[in-house]
């Protein structure tokens, strides 16, 4: 376009000619190489206008212009463009032989179809350096080159193939590892999906379970806070005649220590292993403290203090009762004498009770059974007192018999007190000795145990992780079995179908070189027969014509016997060549239909494999 403006507007420039928003890219002018064969000089010569105008008069004023892009929006992308070309007679360029190579199936160059070119201008060579079939020999050697040939070639498309199924084998182990990764990764996003689902649903059911524990305490406490509770007065004297009370025997989560008198006094643990450091520590302790005194009479008033006191509570709640009673049951006051004055009330006059007799209306065998019923109660209550106290003392017989021995210890001798007390060190450093040895056992017998028990599950798991390992190495077998029966059906399937192509593509080479054999030959021998036979026939007639008038001149004889020796052998000779001529031919045919077959069959091998 550029150029076209240019011879158009020669005076202007080319920034003054082009509009529109591609003007910027028409500022500067590219640097085009120098394609054309003439020096610039030629080029910038003037010429004159009416060659200018014949030169413009006879361009074509369109032209077909093929342009091949990889920038298209559709998916149906065709091969890159190939332009026409012409081979000049007695050119064989070697690009022509490689035809098959085409955009994504051989192009761009690789280092495969490298070694498939030199192969191919290795097989060039090798046909161009065969013996010609000239004689038997170079037949036959020819034969046995071609031979060794085609072993070597098939040898190497065996390995061609097997290199290729190794890859497909890469592949195809790759991809199952490729399925697997997805697999566990999918499942591995679906564990944690479930897991993010759950522990959300967990959280759901925390938060309302919450919601219901609030609401539920709210309304408890303001059920709590609504109910009317009674408080109930401190009884000071009963907490104080009561020795179980917590008066007297604190608890400590009121913030009273039972043991807070102990500190008191300083007690050395060596004291006690000896009857000298007892008797020491009880010299120190006040008189009070190891003597009891107990005063029956004061132990009485007491308890009918106690008695007195309930009495007098129940006492108080019968009047409580009663007077509410009287309030709710008033009757009306009557009226008074006949004078009609109304009759003062005079305050409640209370008396005490009659005591209620009850009169015996039982018989004698009731009273007896009475009798005896009450003694059968008395019974069963002192065995009940009994067992308790048996029950008491059987708690306590430690401290009894310490007891006991300390009172047997006072009567004893100093040398008995000694014996006694080494028989009681031995029998407690043997109980000690025992204890030890028997903590020691048990401690070695836990020990082996919880070894065992470790062991064992180690033992079980390495089981399972064998069994485990047994279970997929018997799967992996069964697949790759079932795989290599899959690829050795495949192999003999390609096997039997390159057989039965290689069958029929030498039945068609034989039986179209027999047909080509057979027609020559018969076609030769019958143009032969026929020139034969016209040769014959003319001399014939010649002879015939002649004989008569020339039957006795030597020249005759003589040129009978050029005829009869001379001429068969130069056509004899002639046909040779001919039918030489033919062969080779018909060779080159057979040799070309070949190749032909075998370019095919590896094609369509490269197409099955």
């Amino acid at each position: 376009v550029t150029y076209v403006l240019r011879d158009e507007y020669p005076r202007q420039g080319l920034e003054m000619i082009i509009s529109g928003r591609d003007r910027p890219l028409y500022f500067r002018r590219p640097i085009i190489p120098l394609l054309q064969p003439q020096i610039p000089e030629v080029l910038m010569q003037s010429q004159p206008e009416d060659q200018k105008r014949e030169e413009s008069v006879e361009s074509e004023f369109n032209k077909s212009i093929a342009v091949q892009t990889v920038y298209r929006e559709s998916e149906a992308q065709t091969d890159p463009y190939s332009p026409e070309y012409e081979v000049a007679e007695g050119h064989n360029p070697e690009v022509l032989s490689f035809t098959y190579f085409k955009y994504g199936n051989g192009l761009p160059v690789s280092m495969t179809e490298m070694e498939l070119i030199e192969q191919a201008r290795e097989k060039r060579l090798f046909e161009s350096m065969l013996p010609s079939s000239t004689d038997e020999a170079c037949f036959a050697l020819r034969r046995k080159l071609m031979d060794e040939q085609e072993f070597k070639e098939w040898a190497k498309r065996e390995n061609d193939i097997k290199k290729i199924q190794n890859e497909r084998l890469n592949l195809l182990h790759t991809a199952l590892l490729d399925r697997e990764k997805e697999n566990e990764e999918r499942d591995a996003q679906r564990v944690e999906e479930q897991k993010l689902k759950k522990t959300e649903q967990k959280d759901r059911a925390l938060v309302k379970i919450g919601r219901k524990r609030i609401k539920v305490l709210r309304k408890m406490y303001k059920e709590r806070k609504a109910a009317d509770f009674r408080s109930t007065k401190r009884d000071i004297i009963e907490e104080y005649a009561d020795y179980g009370s917590e008066i007297y025997a604190g608890v400590t989560r009121k913030g009273l220590g039972l043991d807070k008198l102990a500190n008191k006094y300083e007690i050395q643990p060596d004291l006690l292993t000896t009857y000298e450091g007892l008797k020491s520590l009880s010299d120190t302790l006040p008189e009070r403290v190891l003597k009891t005194t107990v005063s029956i009479k004061t132990e009485k008033q007491r308890i009918e203090r106690s008695y007195n006191r309930k009495e007098m509570k129940h006492r108080s709640a019968l009047f409580t009762a009663q007077k509410a009673i009287d309030e709710e049951y008033k009757a009306p006051s009557e009226m008074s004498d006949s004078k009609g004055q109304m009759r003062q009330s005079v305050g409640d006059v209370r008396w005490r009770p009659e005591t209620p007799e009850v009169k015996s209306t039982q018989s004698d065998e009731e009273e007896r059974r009475n009798i005896a019923v009450v003694l059968l109660q008395r019974l069963l209550r002192g065995r009940a007192i009994q067992n308790v106290m048996h029950e008491g003392k059987e708690k306590r017989l430690d401290l009894i018999a310490e007891l006991r021995r300390t009172g047997e210890m006072i009567e004893l001798t100093e040398e008995e007190q000694e014996r006694a007390l080494l028989e009681d060190y031995k029998e407690r450093l043997t109980d000690g000795m025992i204890e030890a040895l028997q903590g020691e056992f048990i401690s070695e017998t836990l020990d082996v145990l919880s070894k065992e028990l470790v062991r064992l599950k180690q033992e079980r798991k390495i089981t399972a992780i064998v069994k485990h390992a047994e279970r997929e190495r018997r799967m992996k077998e069964c697949e790759e079995s079932g795989r290599r029966q899959a690829e050795e059906v495949m192999r003999a399937r390609q096997d039997a179908l390159f057989k039965e192509i290689m069958d029929t593509h030498q039945g068609t080479v034989d039986s179209y070189l027999h047909s080509i054999l057979h027609n020559s030959v018969q076609e030769a021998a019958t143009n032969q027969a026929q020139e034969e036979a016209q040769l014959r026939a003319f001399q014939l007639n010649r002879i015939v014509d002649t004989l008569e008038e020339r039957l006795n001149r030597p020249e005759m004889i003589a040129r009978d016997l050029v005829s009869s020796f001379l001429i068969p052998e130069v056509e004899r000779s002639k046909i040779q060549r001919q039918v030489r001529l033919e062969e080779k031919r018909h060779l080159l045919a057979a040799r070309q239909f070949l190749n032909e077959a075998a370019n095919k069959a590896r094609k369509n091998v490269k197409h099955y494999g």
